[in-house]
């Protein structure tokens, strides 16, 4: 029997490398006392939330246009220097657009300060990812004057629960401050406080994030969103973005 022919070998390998990972990135920034900025976001999705500053924010939107490669909202009024009512409004309008961007598949990275204007604000980066994270529920904390906490569209179990969680020895007195907002006052000045008084304060910072955990809520983000202007009466603490998965 004749012996059979060698099989073919080409020089060129049939593996095929996967393609190389990407990863996408973008910003939403925080501008002036009214400037929205969108870097890098598809169209689809700058889209989706000028539909959310429509439907949350009461002016809307003045005007848009390009700014640097940036898609930049005027809203209307000034809603980073914003004081009482209007100043929950806005930070009502930055978790409806982290909702938002969160439904997308747009998950926040990272919240920075990248300027030393004494009006900055936080740039929060975005990462892309697909699927979308499971729908979740959306509120905010704000640190509010020298000594208030407001709770905003927070669930009436967090609501009852925190103020007890952090006992009379800080809470002076609760009250409804206007509609889903709920306002604790505490005893002395916790956000101006000097020496070992620091420490008692992230001691309650601890003991808030531990009530926030027991009612099945964690922090997305903590973002300075308000210029101060160099005033020392215009809080300068950030606000608190709590959210809780839920299914629907």
């Amino acid at each position: 029997m004749a012996p059979q022919p060698a099989p073919a070998y080409t020089s060129v390998s049939s593996y095929q490398a996967p393609p190389p990972f990407q990863t996408h990135f973008a910003s939403m920034s925080m501008h002036s006392a009214d400037d929205l900025r969108f870097l890098r976001f598809p169209p689809e999705v700058v889209d989706q939330c000028r539909n959310t500053v429509l439907s949350v924010w009461q002016g809307g939107i003045q005007k848009e246009g390009m700014y640097g490669n940036s898609q930049e909202f005027k809203l209307s009024g000034y809603p980073w220097a914003a004081t009482g009512s209007s100043a929950m409004d806005a930070r009502r309008l930055i978790a409806a657009l982290l909702g938002t961007l969160h439904s997308m598949g747009w998950v926040l990275t990272l919240n920075t300060d990248v300027s030393k204007s004494p009006n900055d604000k936080d740039t929060l980066l975005f990462r892309y990812q697909s699927p979308a994270p499971a729908p979740c529920d959306w509120c905010s904390i704000s640190f509010s004057r020298s000594d208030r906490m407001r709770l905003i569209d927070i669930s009436p179990e967090v609501c009852q629960s925190l103020p007890a969680r952090l006992g009379q020895e800080w809470v002076s007195k609760v009250s409804e401050y206007s509609p889903g907002i709920q306002e604790i006052k505490f005893h002395g000045y916790p956000w101006v406080a000097g020496g070992k008084d620091t420490m008692r304060v992230r001691e309650l910072l601890l003991t808030m994030l531990g009530a926030l955990e027991e009612e099945g809520w964690t922090v997305y983000a903590s973002i300075d969103q308000s210029a101060s202007g160099g005033n020392q009466h215009t809080s300068e603490t950030d606000t608190v973005s709590p959210v809780s998965a839920s299914i629907r």
